[in-house]
């Protein structure tokens, strides 16, 4: 079932893209076209786009002065910042438990939905597969995982690939993650029926990884083994499942944010809970191994990691909120919470042209856009943001 809806809000201002010809017999002569980007924040009424064409500007970005679109209406809770993503300029949102649209930011100034596809069940974004997904298809997951196959003894993980001219579904592939191998009982002597949590996916070197646990009716984990799922892509076949006891279960909730990254060699890194409560542990899994890597054990027990969309950042690094970690040496690079002053909320940062881009709440509660050099390990303060935001999401460009 496929529906169209257009909906419309607030005034934003219109990027003016110009261009010259200078005769017939000299090649057309193009201006720079500005980037443009998108701020997603919250406050304590509602949610608002607040755009720029410089995100490093000596400027305030608010509602007021920056002509914020309100989205509210669009995406009322905060909670659903983990089902929305920006791709090649459009906004993907699943709000409603069914229907994933399609929403642009308009010249005119309208946050206007202009397709979409209705999914036949239950439907909320999960990861998506940024690397494998191009210009004219989206690759993601669902949230959560479908309900066990018993006669498979499976859970039966789909990946959709989304024709994002037309939204419709090109293809879909399936994961056949096995359930447990033993039964898990209530207090009360019946089966509880534990369910899968997917807490991350990743594709390359032609296989598909995805971090998982598994967990109980009342939302708690089976156990405390770090679970992952291995199978080739896009075959989907010869699945197996690793799983590791000196970590503990896999991190993360199953929606768009993810727990995992690989580096440039197709290692694969998973972020865990660690053995003591309230701390976080890396594992690896080696590009071609099936099993988790026993001389490779990162225990962040002693950093404040608040995980979050973790980013690999190139030049052996990646970022694990506030810390820019050289993963394959088990070495903090940087802290950005002592090199800003503040305290680094984004849920999904912008890494572009070797910087990554997030916002940060500084102790007198403002906001401000930081600029993280890469390579010159290294910050720059760039726009501040309305002090009335009460959280930032999503920092995309646009154009």
């Amino acid at each position: 079932m496929k529906k169209n809806t257009l909906f419309g809000y607030c005034a934003l201002a219109a990027l003016l893209i110009s261009s010259c010809k200078d005769s017939p017999n000299v090649p057309d002569a193009t201006e720079p076209v500005e980037s443009k980007y998108s701020v997603w924040v919250a406050t304590a009424n509602g949610s608002y786009l607040l755009t720029t064409d410089q995100i490093m500007k000596d400027t305030l970005l608010s509602p007021a002065n920056n002509k914020g679109t309100d989205i509210t209406a669009f995406l009322p809770q905060a909670r659903y910042a983990g089902y929305a993503y920006v791709f090649n300029g459009n906004y993907y949102l699943s709000n409603d438990g069914t229907r994933f649209s399609k929403h642009q930011l308009t010249d005119a100034g309208e946050f206007k939905e202009v397709d979409n596809y209705a999914f036949p069940g239950y439907f909320y974004l999960g990861k998506v597969a940024s690397q494998f997904s191009t210009t004219d298809e989206i690759v993601f997951t669902s949230t959560g995982a479908s309900d066990a196959n018993l006669e498979k003894k499976v859970f039966e993980k789909d990946i959709y690939f989304m024709n994002t001219k037309d939204m419709t579904l090109n293809k879909t592939l399936k994961a056949q993650i096995p359930t447990l191998d033993y039964t898990v009982y209530k207090a009360d002597g019946t089966v509880d029926p534990t369910i899968l949590n997917v807490t991350s996916m990743r594709v390359g070197g032609g296989k598909a990884y995805f971090g998982f646990y598994y967990y109980t009716f009342d939302y708690k984990p089976v156990n405390t083994k770090a679970y992952a799922y291995i199978c080739d892509y896009p075959s989907m076949a010869n699945g197996h499942i690793m799983s590791d006891d000196r970590a503990s279960y896999v991190a993360g909730h199953w929606q768009r944010e993810n727990y995992s990254f690989l580096d440039d060699n197709n290692n694969l890194y998973l972020l865990t809970r660690g053995k003591t409560d309230g701390t976080y542990a890396i594992l690896r899994v080696n590009n071609g191994q099936t099993e988790f890597d026993k001389s490779y054990l990162y225990d962040l027990k002693d950093y404040a990691v608040k995980g979050g969309d973790l980013a690999w950042l190139g030049d052996g690094k990646a970022y694990i909120r506030p810390y820019v970690i050289d993963v394959a040496n088990k070495r903090i690079v940087a802290n950005l919470s002592d090199m800003t002053g503040g305290d680094p909320t984004t849920t999904i940062n912008l890494i572009e042209d070797g910087k990554l881009y997030t916002a940060v709440k500084t102790p007198e509660a403002k906001w401000f856009i930081y600029a993280y050099d890469i390579s010159k390990n290294t910050v720059i303060k760039g726009a501040e943001i309305d002090p009335g935001v009460t959280q930032v999401y999503h920092i995309n460009k646009l154009k």
